[in-house]
């Protein structure tokens, strides 16, 4: 046989590297779709509050309830469904997130006022797209989406000048009493019955 015979022609070493190429390709997409079936996400994880006693208030995600609900963190173990905020909880887990947390910041201010599900009463403001304004509403304290802001300044930033066409409804009158002055009056008088009602039995 003569040594020519036994050389590799150009042809037959491209189609050999096709060939290489592919089955890396084939070997590398296999090896990822294998990691992530047998990592959990953590997104499916249980609730964790961990063990300690650095209490901090952190939110994990229910993926029932497609929400993130605020829980106490110990401060040491749990697992990685803990979040610091609710807009990186849901966009980490939730397929919601772009609809209710815009990347494009802006976009925040067409959604509608969200007070929430839970049970707190917390001043912030909102945009009012049909009429162009930053307004203040009372957040409870978990879930909403992105038209929420600490205060009237960075309202006005991010959403000064936006205006919706539409229907424009009757236009809510805001209370200038803070809801935290009249349930601290309210349980001021509830207190004073309960001292006045022990004193009385107390004399008897």
């Amino acid at each position: 046989m003569s040594p020519h015979s036994l050389r590799l022609h150009p042809t037959d070493h491209t189609t050999a590297m096709k060939d290489l190429n592919v089955f890396l390709l084939f070997f590398a997409v296999f090896y990822s779709t294998k990691g992530q079936t047998t990592a959990p996400s953590i997104c499916d994880l249980p609730k964790d509050e961990g063990t300690g006693s650095d209490v901090k208030v952190y939110l994990y995600y229910d993926k029932v309830e497609d929400k993130c609900f605020p829980f106490r963190y110990m401060g040491e173990g749990g697992n990685g469904n803990r979040f610091t905020a609710e807009h990186l909880c849901m966009r980490n887990c939730s397929a919601r997130a772009e609809e209710l947390y815009p990347s494009v910041r802006s976009d925040s201010c067409h959604l509608p006022k969200a007070p929430g599900d839970c049970y707190g009463a917390y001043l912030r403001y909102y945009y009012d797209s049909l009429h162009a304004k930053c307004k203040t509403f009372y957040w409870t304290g978990c879930v909403g989406n992105g038209n929420r802001f600490l205060d009237i300044q960075r309202c006005n930033d991010t959403c000064f000048g936006i205006l919706d066409a539409g229907e424009e409804k009757e236009e809510e009158v805001e209370s200038d009493t803070p809801i935290g002055i009249i349930l601290g009056v309210a349980l001021g008088i509830i207190g004073a019955i309960i001292l006045i009602v022990v004193l009385v039995l107390t004399l008897k």
